[in-house]
């Protein structure tokens, strides 16, 4: 009989094994294919910069590596920008979406998010293949070819651009 791997629950006395998708009982004498994970997509993610990212002294905070996860595991293929609102995203982490803004703002300025284009007026980012990227090494390669370093710690990213005043008379 093939090895068993799944969720095991506790019914009564009996122990019951559900199997996960791609994890059926395999044919006996036949040598099981390799597997990886359970299933989906993978990244490649620099662990050095990610482990700096996590540090106290990173300048990095609790929120900016929320969103920065948030990035990793939500954007698309390749590097494909993250169609999101900052309101969708700090729903999904239980932000502000103002707190999503600081954030990816900063992140931006330290090089882990890239400005991805604008739809209906919204600015959109993606990972920054030289952090994480989905997809083949040699698509990597190119990808990142002009893409720039990440940074660490922190850059403090640059104010908004304020509006003029109206002056009174």
């Amino acid at each position: 009989m093939g090895r068993r791997t799944g969720v095991v629950r506790e019914t009564g006395e009996m122990m019951h094994v559900d199997m996960l998708p791609g994890f059926e009982d395999e044919e006996p004498g036949k040598k099981p294919p390799a597997r990886y994970s359970w299933r989906g997509r993978h990244m490649n993610v620099s662990k050095e910069m990610g482990a700096a990212v996590w540090r106290k002294d990173s300048g990095y905070d609790r929120n900016d590596r929320d969103v920065l996860g948030y990035y990793i595991f939500n954007s698309g293929e390749k590097a494909a920008r993250l169609e999101k609102t900052f309101d969708q995203i700090g729903q999904d982490l239980k932000m502000n979406p103002r707190q999503v803004s600081k954030s990816v703002k900063k992140l931006h300025a330290g090089g882990f998010l890239l400005e991805a284009g604008v739809l209906a007026k919204v600015t959109m980012y993606r990972l920054n293949g030289r952090f994480a990227y989905d997809g083949k090494a040699e698509e990597q390669v190119k990808a990142v070819a002009d893409m720039r370093h990440p940074v660490i710690p922190a850059p403090e990213p640059e104010p908004a651009k304020s509006r003029a005043s109206k002056e009174v008379k």
